[in-house]
């Protein structure tokens, strides 16, 4: 399979061929995924195989459903672009090596290619009515992503600290995306509105488990803190400090005064001290056992679900 949608994914780039710098730009966004495909990346743990799996284990096949993830990893390229051009945080992004025009337009192509990925899906032998639905639940979905990127940058920082407010921006924002692969798998695969409802609730659960995981890993390693990017982890450390570390907290992430900034070392070692990385990880790992427990749902009712229970482990 990862042959074949490397292959769409190439079948689709095609028309830009004549133009190698073109070419070679609309294909940086989306080198990460084309690395693991190359490299035949394992069913079990790249999401972009979920329309796949999900597909598979309700009707035994799975081909037809390749130009759904050929469409969606382009749009989650193409989402990646606009984030760079939003963020501006990242020497190695289009904006910053190529400047804001040229990565516009290759977001825009991504979309535009990403569109006649789901047209594709009438090659396959995808009835008419179910590619219009594909096509209209992925735009909806994309609206929402829309909305959640929106409150991002809009929020005021007092706002965004608010965790049931963070949790909304990420369900809109990232969430959504898996939500999205769960559902239009089950919807190709012709499921009944009872089986698409759990995986899509599966969806959601494991997104907001991905997100929460990526939440620690940005800790971990420094980026998030070196971005002054508020994630879980800083929203619950600034809910349960005061004094000195509260203060150190809001200059890092809130940008209030103070007379300097402490390392990323010192701050990391804050978010452990007061807690906040054993938080996330219960946050997450709860998120992970609601998606578990969808799959166990599915199970009983005679679904084959081992694949992908896989991505929770």
């Amino acid at each position: 399979m990862a042959i074949l949608l490397r292959s769409e994914i190439e079948t689709l780039l095609a028309p830009l061929s004549d133009n190698s710098g073109l070419y070679d730009l609309v294909k940086e966004p989306l080198s990460k995924v084309m690395q693991d495909l190359v490299a035949g990346a394992a069913r079990d743990r790249a999401w972009f195989f979920l329309p796949l799996i999900i597909c598979d284990v309700i009707c035994g096949r799975c081909e037809h459903a390749i130009p759904t993830c050929a469409g969606i990893e382009l749009l989650k390229a193409a989402a990646g672009v606009f984030d760079d051009i939003e963020d501006t945080d990242s020497a190695e992004s289009l904006p910053s090596k190529y400047g804001i025009p040229l990565a516009l337009n290759t977001a825009n192509i991504l979309l535009i290619l990403a569109e006649r990925a789901f047209t594709r899906l009438k090659k396959q032998g995808v009835d008419s009515d179910i590619v219009v639905n594909i096509i209209d639940t992925v735009n909806s979905y994309c609206v929402t992503a829309c909305i959640g990127q929106h409150l991002d940058l809009s929020l005021a920082s007092e706002e965004f600290t608010l965790e049931d407010v963070y949790l909304r921006v990420i369900a809109m924002k990232s969430a959504s995306t898996v939500e999205c692969a769960c559902y239009s798998g089950a919807l190709l695969a012709e499921a009944n509105q009872e089986l698409i409802k759990s995986f899509t609730i599966f969806g959601h659960n494991l997104g907001m488990a991905s997100q929460i995981a990526n939440d620690i890993k940005g800790i971990r390693h420094l980026s998030d803190i070196k971005k002054h990017k508020i994630t879980l982890p800083t929203i619950y450390a600034l809910a349960q400090t005061d004094g000195e570390t509260h203060r150190l907290l809001e200059a890092v992430f809130c940008k209030r005064p103070y007379g300097f900034l402490p390392t990323p070392d010192r701050i990391r070692d804050l978010l452990f001290s007061t807690g906040a990385i054993q938080y996330a990880t219960i946050k997450m790992e709860l998120y992970k056992q609601q998606a578990l427990n969808t799959l166990f749902e599915l199970e009983r009712a005679g679904v084959k679900v081992d694949q992908l229970k896989q991505f929770l482990q």
